[in-house]
């Protein structure tokens, strides 16, 4: 029987966070513009030759100014577009979001940009999974202080949502072996189990329900 499994783990704050990226969008696109029109000007008042022995005065007076108005412009577009990069580094960081989506064995997540702009990470299959459990437990401790073992978040959150909780899986990929933490519900959990081999789940794993009435 095929499965079709979906859910998604948002910032907290998402609609600031949308605020914050339409703010950041336009300040990038403003100094893109503004660097890419002075360095523009830059170039067409930078002198094309240097100047020869029997220069007259008029003419070095001409190349000077040029060649100050080409620098000044240069460092002015450099300045625009470097703020225009540091605000496309920052854009990528805020309000981002990952998609879990699970077919029939298969787990593939994806980096959402401001809810419309989508990119594809990985996919695991059933033979990549080697362990699964809850953040909360020794074994992910243990693995997390395993040098051999790199860990990868894929939650913009520090603390999970209501009806959520940190799952990680320990994956064998074709780089070694890589510890993934997801943000979700209980429901994405019991149907990997479905597809995985016996003894996938942790040995101390206690359901979320029975967890939370602790």
């Amino acid at each position: 029987m095929d499965i079709l499994y979906e859910e998604s783990a948002s910032p907290h704050g998402a609609k600031r966070g949308e605020k914050w990226y339409k703010v950041v969008n336009i300040i990038f696109y403003v100094t893109m513009i503004i660097g890419i029109m002075t360095l523009f000007m830059a170039l067409i008042n930078m002198p094309l030759c240097s100047l020869g022995e029997n220069a007259t005065d008029d003419q070095k007076t001409a190349y000077g100014m040029s060649l100050s108005l080409g620098i000044t412009f240069g460092f002015i577009g450099l300045f625009f577009i470097s703020i225009c990069i540091a605000m496309y580094l920052i854009k990528r960081r805020i309000n981002v979001s990952y998609d879990y989506i699970f077919v029939s064995g298969d787990l593939r997540i994806s980096k959402v940009f401001n809810v419309n702009k989508r990119k594809f990470i990985l996919k695991l299959e059933p033979d990549d999974f080697l362990q699964i459990g809850d953040i909360d437990n020794p074994s992910y401790d243990r693995f997390k202080a395993d040098p051999s073992i790199k860990e990868v978040v894929f939650t913009p959150n520090s603390e999970a949502a209501e009806g959520k909780f940190f799952m990680y899986i320990l994956a064998a990929t074709t780089v070694g072996k890589r510890l993934y933490v997801l943000e979700c519900r209980e429901e994405l959990l019991i149907n990997i189990l479905k597809f995985v081999k016996r003894g996938t789940l942790e040995s101390d794993y206690v359901m979320q329900e029975k967890k939370t009435a602790r």
